[in-house]
């Protein structure tokens, strides 16, 4: 008895599952969201912040060497 039971709620789950995934899968907003934390936003702005930083070295050491 325990055993259908857990089956039947296993195929349950898993068509709730498909369900809302497919659901996801035309919204995307919904798959940004589900791929994208708070984590990688940040290490993408820091490397925006790097790569502008590599620059203005760049730029003070051609400064540098112009006198």
């Amino acid at each position: 008895m325990f055993f259908f039971f857990f089956v039947v709620t296993a195929r349950r789950l898993e068509k709730e599952v498909k369900q809302v995934l497919e659901e996801i899968s035309h919204d995307q907003v919904a798959k940004e969201r589900l791929i994208r934390g708070r984590q990688v936003d940040l290490a993408e702005e820091l490397k925006r912040v790097r790569h502008i930083q590599e620059s203005l070295e760049q730029f003070i050491e051609a400064l540098n060497n112009e006198k």
